[in-house]
């Protein structure tokens, strides 16, 4: 028989419906969360019926609840990502999905995957018969998979477009949409009377105050009207819980108190109004007709008082590079480390006890990014490879890969059931098998197919070049690291270590974990391997526990500086006056009220306050002072002779130039 030909440039593909006993996957979601997961089941029971008529043997579901199909960029379905991923990478021959609006209601993405799928020889079918790779090769029948798709993406905008319509409405009408917040309860809808239609709709209703929670909401406006920082809040009002979509019940944190302040929900619409604030979803404010928590001037004070305890950040300080950023873990929870920068110092530290999540540490440890830089730059000088490592990690990569000859013995076999498939069936068309023979060894070779894995293809020589090439760059990071700035540091780190891919321990200072990437673990283990400190598991190098150091005492350890407290109104009008009399500085206000410099400078120049450059100068003083300087006598001299600091007295001749 001639060899058949296979053309890649060819626009028309011939692609035949696989036989049985082909390797077979699911894809089943539902839009939303308001929709019954029920239908994920439904999905399954028709697809599983589909592919048992086909017989197609299903090993896996990728399930993608709660997902829409709206999407033209594929990432943001990681579920359905994943599946054309593991297609192109042959881990099965077929996809079944329910119907094509459960595949995609995007057109774009819709023929893009399918394309995909198509030049990865895997078929594609919908379990209602109406569309398969098959049919819409067809002329005509693409034209109507084409306009099917389009229906179901019309379908989504228009639904998006009511909904948006529908929300505006109620807003505007002074009802809440979506969850309630904090301090709420959802309306006490009325039952269906007695003989309604099926159309009966309960009426509108605002919601109601929740007599546990809402007076914690009204609390919370007190709180931060007094100047209370949102930490010292949660920490007032613990025991209460606070429920969102994303994370569900947990209890009050900074983060939820500074949501729950900054929603305009529970805030009074108008002075003496009574009734909270509605946002609508063109983004205007309309009286709602829930009752507020926080009066017109309680939420004033609020503003007010955030707004002084804000400050804007520089722009040195939002653009630095932190370069173990969501890399470091605790070893304890395995929580990403937050950055911190208390007196501009960076520290990693856990903030689960803060978020009020469990972590077996017995406090929120921190530890001092300059420790991590020193530790990992440490590791990166202990890489030493043999001259020989180049053919030692080719030798271990032809290794793993002969490791694989199961799979490669695997695939031979299933070439050789499929062969006998072929055969069989060829033999019954001419007469040569009874029906029954031919049922009977077509369930023999499906029984074998069905207890078969799937073999995954790997290309030895490319992941040999990968290690090499990884291995050739490793050797030359550890003389760069000490140099290296901070964003190309970081790019060292994002080169080597997978996100979450430092795992620190805490209580004892040191890394104990570190999960490279593939390409990179094999030439690090190897050039750890003489240090005796690192064994290599679970697809990462870990510290050997007799190379742990002891647990640090907590009562004697280095924690960061906390920061200093925000100023309260009160202290602002103190802070204030101190400023307007003389001999006062900056540096002896902060002192007073137990403040940074930093903050009491900001005070100065939100108020527009005018410091006295030197306070031991009187007029008649500086004036002399002027003239000394222009007869050519030194600055340091001068301001020996009046007895003050000379860094004030150039200050001083500074502002009398510039004036």
């Amino acid at each position: 028989m001639p060899r058949h030909k296979y053309h890649r440039s060819r626009v028309y593909q011939s692609m035949g419906e696989p036989g049985p006993g082909s390797i077979a996957v699911g894809y089943v979601r539902y839009s939303s969360e308001m929709q019954d997961p029920a239908t994920i089941v439904t999905q399954k029971r028709v697809i599983a019926e589909f592919a048992e008529k086909k017989g197609w043997k299903i090993v896996r579901w990728y399930e993608e609840p709660e997902q829409s199909a709206k999407y033209d960029d594929v990432e943001e379905r990681p579920i359905f990502a994943q599946l054309l991923r593991d297609g192109e990478a042959n881990h099965f021959q077929v996809v079944l999905c329910y119907a094509n609006n459960r595949w995609s209601r995007n057109t774009t993405l819709a023929l893009v995957s399918l394309s995909r799928l198509r030049r990865a020889n895997v078929w594609w079918a919908t379990a209602d018969g109406l569309w398969d790779l098959g049919k819409m090769q067809q002329d005509g029948v693409g034209m109507g998979f084409l306009i099917d798709t389009q229906m179901n993406e019309i379908y989504i905008r228009q639904l998006s477009r009511r909904t948006i319509d529908g929300k505006e409405d109620r807003a505007l009408a002074g009802y809440h949409n979506g969850n309630v917040p904090f301090g709420y309860l959802e309306p006490e809808y009325p039952k269906a009377p007695d003989g309604a239609p099926s159309t009966w709709r309960p009426p509108r209703m605002p919601a109601r105050p929740d007599p546990v929670t809402f007076p914690a909401l009204v609390r919370i406006g007190e709180l931060t009207a007094l100047g209370w920082t949102d930490r010292a809040i949660a920490d007032e009002l613990e025991g209460y819980l606070s429920k969102t979509a994303r994370f569900g019940e947990r209890l009050l944190t900074k983060d939820t108190i500074a949501a729950i302040r900054r929603s305009p929900f529970p805030r009074d619409f108008a002075p003496g109004s009574g009734y909270g604030t509605i946002v609508t979803p063109s983004g205007d404010q309309v009286e709602g007709k829930h009752p507020a928590a926080w009066p017109y001037e309680l939420w004033n004070r609020m503003e007010e008082v955030k707004m002084s305890q804000f400050r804007q950040p520089t722009k040195e300080a939002q653009r630095r590079p932190h370069e173990f950023s969501r890399i470091i873990v605790c070893a304890a929870c395995r929580r990403p480390l937050r950055v911190m920068l208390p007196k501009g110092i960076p520290y990693y530290r856990d903030t689960s006890k803060v978020r009020k999540l469990d972590c077996p540490l017995p406090e929120s440890l921190s530890v001092k990014a300059a420790n991590v830089i020193y530790q990992f730059g440490d590791i990166l000088r202990s890489v030493e490879l043999p001259d020989t490592w180049r053919e030692v990690i080719a030798e271990e990569c032809s290794q793993e890969a002969k490791k694989d000859e199961d799979a490669e013995r695997v695939k031979r076999r299933r070439t050789e059931l499929e062969a006998e498939q072929k055969r069989l069936v060829t033999a019954f068309t001419k007469g040569y098998l009874t029906e029954e023979d031919l049922d009977a060894q077509m369930e023999r070779i499906r029984s074998q197919l069905f207890t078969l894995p799937i073999p995954i293809e790997q290309d030895t020589e490319a992941i040999t070049q990968a290690v090499i090439s990884a291995g050739e760059t490793l050797a030359d990071m550890a003389g760069y690291w000490s140099e290296a700035s901070q964003e190309e540091r970081r790019g060292i780190v994002g080169g080597v270590l997978l996100v979450e891919g430092l795992i620190y321990d805490l209580e004892r200072q040191v890394i104990v974990g570190l999960l490279p990437r593939p390409s990179v673990l094999p030439v690090l283990a190897l050039g750890l391997e003489k240090t005796g400190k690192w064994e290599q598991r679970d697809k990462g190098l870990w510290l050997r526990t007799e190379h742990w150091p002891p647990k640090r005492d907590l009562g004697k350890r280095h924690a960061p500086p906390p920061p200093h407290p925000s100023l309260s109104p009160e202290q602002r009008k103190e802070a204030i006056r101190l400023l307007q009399q003389p001999e006062m500085s900056i540096r002896k206000v902060a002192a007073i009220l137990g403040t940074s410099r930093g903050t009491i400078h900001r005070l100065v120049e939100q108020e527009g306050i005018e410091l006295q450059t030197s306070q031991k100068l009187t007029l008649e003083q500086r004036e002399e002072a002027f003239l000394l300087l222009e007869s050519g006598i030194s600055l340091r001299q001068v301001a020996k002779h009046f007895g003050v600091n000379p860094e004030s007295l150039r200050r001083l001749v500074e502002r009398h130039k510039s004036q």
